[in-house]
């Protein structure tokens, strides 16, 4: 089940390239971003020239112009907003570029998609607009290919902030701008049994902790039940279980945790060889040494888990209620620990982030149709996956769940198969919180920046080097491809 898999475990991507790959379409093999260059200028989103005599505060202008999307596989959502889009402004075409791929080239034609789509940009022919989930953002940060939205927020009167998640926009932040907007956002935490950590009277306070601090509490929080769950062996009970992962790649994915502690986007400068990540080598080996994170527990305090609509989150916390009775308890939803120092928050990460190629000459009518994809006009075109970051929009699929008021479990066989839960407003009320509290983003891309991290990292946890070699190596590794 979701809330047993491996802690910090990056599985979204296999969900977002599982739906891209499941579709059928005119995109062929070739590099979307490969001959694109528009030529037509606009003055602002809708291809109309600014005045205050419209309702929009715009007047008509027909001239046609288009607009050049691109993005790594058919996205459903971008072709049903292409086709509203054009026909409430006529005058603008939506081009949405896109790369057909399959299981066995999927790999292959994905590495072609990011190295064309670079060289495009930096050419100055690229698309107007992007999917950055597959692409480098920090590298087109660095390299200025993207346009900063949140000057476009702030100049643009018609843009009301209020009308979406602003803590979202503050955690996207990369030194003040904002390079990608996403379309919804999943929240991350961990699930609680509850039913222990109420017996063990141990008081757990999720708002103000890091590792170490979890680390302490869920070491007493297992002390007050070893000697009392038959059959339960030494270290049988952990504070997270994961399964194979190795203590590197553990270090890879704290990272992630909090990767602008470590990358600086903007300036392309790494931070690897400072006391914080030290620090998070040796809290690594002290949690699994502890067997605070254990790939071998059979019974947990927390499970990491990601939560991605209303019903899904009803799933997650209700589902251990109906279990088979030696496994039944009650759950709670926890924020994970952040890293030290950090601001208290929960944790997210983006779907669906669309930039603007910095260097577009359609800019003002790119900002304009971006607007139109965040907004509540598309709710019911948008896949189930996520939570929009426009509260009009979260607040209708909020009261679908209420209307529809249950929602079946996802299991196919075992004691949950067929189990209905409960969707109540109490529900509801909770995870808006949740939503509001969503402050640090995950960095969930696999990069050459994890695979030296995991590489390097493997060397102390064999007592090949110290904390601080490996530190430098790293550092000096992550150097040269940000250089790249």
């Amino acid at each position: 089940m979701k809330q047993s898999i491996v802690v910090l475990m990056v599985i979204v991507m296999v969900i977002v390239t599982a739906c891209s790959n499941s579709s059928n379409g005119n995109g062929g093999p070739n590099t979307p971003t490969e001959g694109k260059e528009n030529t037509s200028a606009g003055t602002d989103g809708s291809g109309t020239t600014q005045a205050k005599d419209g309702k929009d505060g715009k007047k008509n202008n027909t001239e046609k112009k288009t607009i050049v999307i691109s993005t790594f596989g058919r996205e459903g959502f971008l072709l049903a907003a292409k086709k509203k889009y054009e026909a409430k402004y006529p005058h603008i075409t939506i081009d949405v570029d896109y790369v057909e791929f399959t299981d066995a080239n999927g790999e292959a034609m994905l590495e072609k998609y990011r190295k064309t789509t670079g060289t495009a940009m930096l050419s100055g022919k690229g698309p107007d607009l992007l999917e950055m989930d597959s692409l480098p953002t920090e590298s087109y940060v660095n390299k200025k290919l993207l346009a900063n939205l949140g000057d476009m927020m702030d100049k643009d009167d018609t843009f009301h902030k209020d009308d979406y998640f602003t803590n979202i926009f503050e955690g996207i932040k990369v030194n003040g701008g904002i390079y990608g907007m996403p379309m919804k956002v999943f929240l991350y935490g961990l699930i609680g049994n509850e039913t222990i950590i109420e017996n063990s009277n141990v008081k757990v306070d999720d708002k103000n902790w890091n590792w170490s601090h979890f680390a302490n509490v869920t070491k007493e929080i297992s002390k007050t039940v070893e000697g009392e769950i038959s059959g339960l062996s030494v270290g049988g009970i952990a504070g997270i279980r994961t399964s194979d992962f190795k203590n590197s790649k553990l270090v890879s994915e704290f990272v992630n945790d909090q990767y602008a502690t470590f990358v600086d986007q903007e300036s392309g400068k790494a931070n690897f060889e400072s006391a914080a990540f030290i620090g998070l080598l040796k809290e690594v080996k002290r949690l699994v040494d502890e067997k605070v994170i254990d790939s071998e527990a059979n019974k947990t305090i927390f499970s990491d888990t990601h939560i991605m609509s209303p019903p899904d989150y009803v799933i997650a916390l209700k589902q251990s209620q109906f279990k088979e009775d030696k496994y039944k308890h009650k759950s709670k939803f926890y924020l994970r620990p952040n890293g030290s120092g950090k601001e208290a928050g929960g944790q997210f990460r983006t779907f669906q982030t669309i930039g603007i190629n910095a260097k577009s000459t359609v800019k003002e009518e790119a900002w304009h149709f971006l607007k139109f994809l965040m907004s509540e006009e598309l709710t019911n075109e948008a896949n189930s996956w996520g939570f929009p970051i426009n509260k009009k929009s979260y607040a209708l699929a909020a009261e679908q769940a209420l209307k529809d008021g249950k929602v079946e479990s996802p299991q196919p066989f075992g004691p949950l198969k067929g189990v209905i839960y409960d969707i109540t407003q109490e529900d509801i009320d909770e995870l808006e919180k949740m939503l509001n509290n969503a402050k640090h983003p995950v960095q969930f891309k696999e990069s050459k920046i994890n695979e030296i991290i995991t590489e390097e990292s493997d060397a102390y946890f064999t007592g090949q080097k110290s904390p601080e070699e490996v530190a430098e190596l790293i550092q000096n590794r992550v150097t040269t491809v940000l250089n790249e």
